[in-house]
């Protein structure tokens, strides 16, 4: 080894030395934690929910001394160099994150320079109830190991805490300040005033209930979703950049003459008005400003679509007002005929008029359902002088809905206007538009409401059974409880297969009844691919004809002894009826 390289181990084990004594020097201060490492709060007296006011300075003058202080209510503000409402969740986290620093090092020393204390990176000024701070704390430079040099400001010594601090309180005004634009619980909002450019005032109250109205440029029910959705909108409404405070010209973020104003009324005396002006700099933002403040924030431009809203938007949409669920009866005219449904003693719908039948729960719920989630899609009048231009003074369809002990409820439709329809409820005044849809649901007549099972009978009453297709003509007779084929042989039957036919045609479903009666020709059912006959022990036949597919692949069918009465079925009932003699015939073991 020569005298070179030795030189140089020399000198690393003095620096390695040197290192040693400044960092480790000294020994910790140990407390209850048994860690050997005492807490900020427990070293200095200090508690988190005791401190009434914060002063931070900072070397580096791109950040702005600031001064922070709890109001009467309790909470943080901002005092200096502006006024205004402060993140009391930050500064509670960053007097936290503070007092729960470990001092991991004590050291004595006694030029201040050399750690970044004189001067120092950070002034951390805290007070209690005290006129003059309790405890002033700098922060001067890291040290190799994540710490950094802290004094308080009293003390003679200096101590080691961890270097986080420097990024906790490198703050701005801006980072600490309250970044809610409005401030209130929306239960307590009591009246909304909302007004939009070239559209005239709208107001909304709440009344005793917690129900919406609106009571100005009109008197109707409010629209309670839309109106809450503009509540969250505004509680939610966050600052994305402080833009100025303090006298500003106005012109120069268009809030002298703002596209927007709305104000919430939460008192007598405590209102709070928002101000939207024009689009910021940066996209997708846009000026706002409180009515009673000076300072202008930039938000989401995303505050523009939810308040920008219409006398339509806010007022209740919805056509008719019944009680859907305790309706057990109603009527329908049409054209001079009347439908009647109402509900049996065991709670299930029933066609009365202008036939007996069993009703189709499903048809009279979407019915009862689709007329009370009636929407208008435009408000025509409000104070009709006459209801002819509309249809209305003779109404193409009128459905009355019945409940025990109330007057009925009843809705009227008259003239279509494109894909629209001038409607109103006998007891409202005002005349609207709404889809065509409603024609179908309202419309669909007997066909549309009745039971979708073609035929009900109990299986074991079928004594014979008839299919006809193609050059298949076969008949089964009950002989006993087994089935024997008679035409156009005589032998005994598959008694499996005989009752799956019964069955099938006992099930049966339609898919739909038509309103509108096609041409049979036209159908297949003059000359039907399928007939099928059963006979009951009664006497009573049952006579299916099956004929053509329509354009969605369903078969046309109808009753023989019901012709006007035209479903279809499924395509597959083809497939289940055209069996032979070879299907039915019984096997040589007898099955």
């Amino acid at each position: 080894m020569n005298f070179r390289t030795t030189l140089i181990i020399f000198a690393v084990f003095i620096l390695l030395g040197g290192a040693y004594l400044l960092f480790w020097q000294g020994e910790p201060d140990e407390d209850a934690n048994g860690d050997g490492q005492q807490k900020i709060s427990a070293a200095y007296g200090l508690d988190k929910d005791k401190i009434r006011q914060i002063r931070l300075s900072f070397k580096d003058e791109s950040y702005q001394p600031m001064t922070l202080a709890k109001n009467s209510g309790g909470l943080w503000q901002l005092t200096h160099p502006i006024t205004a409402d402060a993140d009391g969740a930050k500064i509670d986290n960053m007097l936290r994150e503070l007092l729960n620093k470990k001092i991991k090092r004590r050291l004595e020393v006694t030029e201040l320079s050399q750690y970044g204390l004189n001067p120092y990176n950070i002034q951390i000024e805290i007070w209690e109830e005290a006129t003059n701070p309790t405890k002033t704390f700098l922060i001067g430079d890291k040290t190799i190991n994540y710490s950094v040099y802290t004094k308080e400001k009293s003390e003679g010594g200096v101590i080691l805490i961890e270097s986080s601090i420097l990024d906790d309180f490198t703050k701005s005004p801006s980072d600490l300040r309250d970044r809610t634009v409005l401030k209130f619980e929306s239960e307590n909002v009591s009246e909304m005033t909302l007004q939009v450019t070239d559209q005239a005032e709208i107001r909304c109250q709440k009344s005793d209930e917690n129900e919406w109205k609106m009571v100005h440029p009109v008197e109707s029910k409010g629209d309670v979703k839309e109106i809450e959705s503009i509540l969250t909108s505004l509680d939610t409404l966050k600052v994305a950049v402080f833009e100025a405070d303090g006298a500003v010209d106005l012109a120069k973020y268009e809030l002298d003459s703002p596209r927007i104003r709305v104000k919430l009324q939460l008192s007598e005396n405590n209102g709070q008005e928002l101000l939207i002006g024009g689009e910021a700099g940066t996209t997708g933002r846009i000026y706002v400003k409180r009515a009673e403040e000076d300072s202008i924030y930039a938000v989401s431009k995303e505050i523009h679509i939810a308040l920008n809203k219409t006398v339509f938007d806010l007022r209740d949409k919805r056509v008719i007002d019944f009680q859907r669920t305790a309706t057990n009866r109603f009527e329908i005219e049409q054209a001079g005929q009347k439908i009647v449904c109402e509900k049996n003693a065991d709670d299930e719908w029933e066609i009365k008029e202008p036939v007996t039948l069993k009703a189709d729960a499903s048809a009279v719920d979407d019915l009862l359902f689709g007329v009370d989630a009636l929407k208008a899609v435009e408000f025509v009048s409000d104070h009709p002088k006459s209801l002819q231009p509309y249809g209305l003074d003779r109404p193409s369809i009128q459905i009355s809905f019945m409940v025990t002990d109330a007057e009925p409820t009843t809705f009227l439709i008259g003239k279509q206007k494109g894909d629209t329809v001038y409607v109103k409820a006998q007891n409202a005044e005002n005349v609207v538009l709404v889809k065509t849809d409603i024609l179908e649901l309202v419309g669909m007549g007997v066909a549309g409401l009745r039971d979708k099972q073609v035929i009900d009978f109990s299986s074991d009453d079928a004594t014979k059974l008839t299919l006809q297709h193609g050059e298949v003509n076969l008949t089964c007779q009950k002989q006993g409880t087994n089935w024997r084929l008679t035409k156009p042989v005589q032998e005994d039957a598959k008694n499996g297969a005989v009752n799956s036919i019964i069955y099938q045609i006992n099930t049966l479903e339609a898919e739909k009844f038509l309103v509108k009666m096609p041409n049979v020709a036209a159908i297949g059912l003059d000359n039907p691919q399928i007939q099928v006959t059963v006979t009951l022990d009664s006497g009573k036949e049952y006579v299916l004809q099956i004929g053509k597919l329509d354009e969605s692949k369903r078969l046309y069918a109808r009753l023989w002894r019901e012709p006007n009465t035209i479903f279809l079925l499924k395509a597959d009932i083809a497939d289940e009826l055209k069996k032979t003699v070879e299907d039915l015939r019984a096997t040589s073991d007898g099955a």
